[in-house]
């Protein structure tokens, strides 16, 4: 059995950035460059293909037997209802945003595989929730046995408060459509009154900040919702710009 510090060695070794300030993939600050991405996303109105380092899942599978893992809640409930990710045949993985109120995994992916890997999706498709800490959902070529394969878990649909966040985000969207700019303030307001209206108790909003601490802007957006904090994490917005909502 590899020791710990053999596998320490074994991920740094494999990391082509070695400068030892990795980011905390449960962090703020990764979550803001996840929603970034999206954002980009749909601002080129087409997909990312993200792409994983092979000695990645050699080192994960190494160390299987060795630590638990709990995949997203524990029931078979994401910890990022935003956000889709598409396991491709290869190295490549399609990350998408995703509405659970309207969308699903499996479906979504179908539509999408030939567009995302150049070849028609295959026979059985299945839906898990990986054991990252975002909780993610990822869609796996083969069947329901690919779940326990990656550490995940059988993705069991959302829960009824990422039904009402789902409700919430379509009523901003519709609420400030064709808006370029809207200050802080103001979103701050139209977001504590929606979370009323969806019951999302215990919600908050906070100012995205980078180790800067700059202030905030004249326009705001949403970067990202983080969603077992309950927290909507607010970013700057260029103005004259559309805004893409999560």
């Amino acid at each position: 059995m590899l020791s710990d510090d053999t596998l320490e060695r074994m991920l740094r070794d494999s990391d082509p950035v070695r400068d030892g300030a990795a980011t905390d993939p449960g962090s703020p600050t990764a979550a803001g460059i996840l929603a970034r991405v999206r954002r980009a996303t749909r601002k080129r109105r087409r997909r990312i293909l993200v792409l994983v380092p092979a000695v990645a899942l050699t080192v994960a599978g190494a160390t299987a037997g060795t630590y638990a893992w709990v995949a997203g809640d524990g029931k078979g409930h994401t910890l990022d209802s935003t956000g889709l990710t598409c396991v491709g045949p290869s190295n490549g993985d399609a990350v998408m945003n995703f509405d659970p109120a309207t969308g699903d995994p499996v479906d979504t992916c179908r539509r999408q595989w030939s567009e995302f890997f150049g070849q028609s999706a295959p026979d059985a498709l299945t839906a898990c929730v990986d054991s990252s800490a975002q909780g993610s959902i990822k869609v796996y070529p083969g069947g329901r046995d690919q779940c326990a394969r990656h550490h995940a878990d059988p993705y069991r649909g959302p829960t009824q408060e990422q039904l009402s966040l789902s409700l919430l985000r379509t009523d901003l969207a519709s609420h400030f459509a064709d808006r370029t700019c809207i200050p802080h303030a103001e979103l701050r307001k139209v977001i504590g009154r929606l979370l009323a209206r969806h019951d999302l108790d215990g919600w908050t909003t906070r100012h995205f900040q980078t180790a800067d601490k700059e202030p905030e802007g004249p326009c705001a957006d949403i970067s990202h919702f983080k969603e077992p904090q309950r927290i909507i994490w607010l970013g700057d917005h260029a103005a004259g710009t559309p805004i893409n909502w999560p």
